[in-house]
């Protein structure tokens, strides 16, 4: 199995992404607190990879591939604090605003609801038999059991999509590709506050650490894929 496409352009795609056997799924950071309209470190450009987001959840959910949801988390007292004269976005995990606090309820303007401001969006919720991990730092695999999971899963390279394009999700590029993992990320499926920082964020893991691709190119590798394989189980 190859990452390309069945279309006429699948060629392309063998030329401009990797070969993968066993993919799975990477959301990163796509929760409430940056998600939603008001969090303390809301994205406002997340929304609107969402619809991506989903096609792709689907996509990976039809063939039975692994998907893992990261949460960033902010804590009590958190060692961050130390930073926020220097970066500006600690000073959403002091005591009073409690920035991605595990357990804090918040009230979002924009679905008329609380949530916990540190679970996944409602539009991307995990189902009950998918991986949820918590990390502390920017990238997907320090600090977390992400690196057994997906060996004792056989996965040979990860999609990523997700917030933000130049913090933790090329982060997440950066150390996949320090553990071997081929990666691709979702070119409109990450966002930040900056739409020039999601430019040279593609750009830098283009050149230095990985694939970029569109939804619809994965899409259609897993459509093939699938299919791939089903001809190779039928001749057996």
């Amino acid at each position: 199995m190859r990452l390309h496409s069945a279309k006429e352009h699948s060629v392309h795609h063998l030329q401009t992404l990797p070969m993968i056997d066993r993919p799975a799924l990477l959301v990163v950071d796509m929760q409430n607190d940056f998600v939603r309209a008001g969090a303390p470190f809301e994205v406002p450009a997340a929304r609107e990879t969402i619809p991506s987001q989903q096609r792709l959840l689907g996509a990976f959910r039809e063939h039975d591939l692994l998907i893992v949801f990261l949460q960033w988390v902010g804590i009590e007292n958190d060692p961050y604090l130390r930073m926020q004269y220097k970066f500006t976005w600690v000073r959403g995990l002091t005591d009073d605003i409690k920035g991605c606090r595990p357990g804090h309820l918040r009230y979002y303007a924009d679905i008329e609801a609380h949530r916990d401001c540190c679970a996944i969006i409602d539009e991307l919720a995990p189902t009950a038999d998918e991986v949820q991990l918590t990390k502390r730092g920017y990238g997907a695999f320090l600090g977390t059991a992400l690196d057994s999971i997906l060996r004792d899963r056989n996965i040979d390279g990860v999609i990523i999509t997700g917030v933000m394009s130049e913090c933790c999700v090329e982060d997440t590029a950066r150390q996949a590709y320090q553990l071997h993992y081929p990666a691709v990320v979702i070119k409109d499926a990450v966002a930040t506050y900056d739409p020039r920082a999601t430019a040279t964020m593609l750009d830098v893991v283009d050149k230095n650490f990985g694939w970029v691709a569109g939804t619809e190119a994965v899409i259609d590798w897993l459509k093939a894929a699938q299919g791939a394989r089903a001809l190779s189980h039928k001749r057996k």
